[in-house]
């Protein structure tokens, strides 16, 4: 029995400090053949895109997270209160809106700006900028 509970245990721990991991989808028009961005963990957020001849990654960028509570207040709070108690106490998540702004640079210096916005509970996706001023958009799974 008490190897069972170390083994749970043990699983809580390492999912515990996984963050939420999201696979780059490959995009036809897009140079990325591969890709990652693992955020919620604060300094050790970490965006990774692959090219054929190129990795660009960032690392520490901030995961800003929001709540339109107005708007939502005039929705929730006379037809159905109790949801909006849900939502004003932080127990809904699924009001809030997630952004990532970075800049992942490769290891010439090669830059590309990135910008991330999704709903809690769905797959990032946004457009990354390279130094010319090309646009990709980007999706994550």
């Amino acid at each position: 029995m008490k190897t069972f509970n170390l083994g749970i245990l043990a699983i809580l721990w390492l999912t515990g400090c996984a963050g939420p991991t999201h696979l780059l989808v490959k995009e036809d028009s897009a140079p990325f053949v591969g890709g990652k961005l693992i955020h919620d963990r604060g300094e050790s957020n970490h965006l990774v895109l692959e090219a054929q001849n190129r990795r660009y990654e960032a690392r520490g960028f901030v995961v800003e997270r929001q709540t339109n509570l107005a708007e939502l207040r005039k929705r929730y709070y006379g037809v159905n209160p109790k949801h909006w108690d849900r939502i004003f106490s932080g127990l809904d998540a699924n009001h809030v809106t997630l952004k990532a702004d970075t800049i992942a640079r490769d290891n010439e210096g090669n830059q590309m700006s990135c910008r991330f916005v999704w709903m809690s509970g769905a797959k990032p996706e946004g457009v990354c900028t390279d130094q010319a001023g090309t646009e990709f958009s980007i999706r994550f799974g």
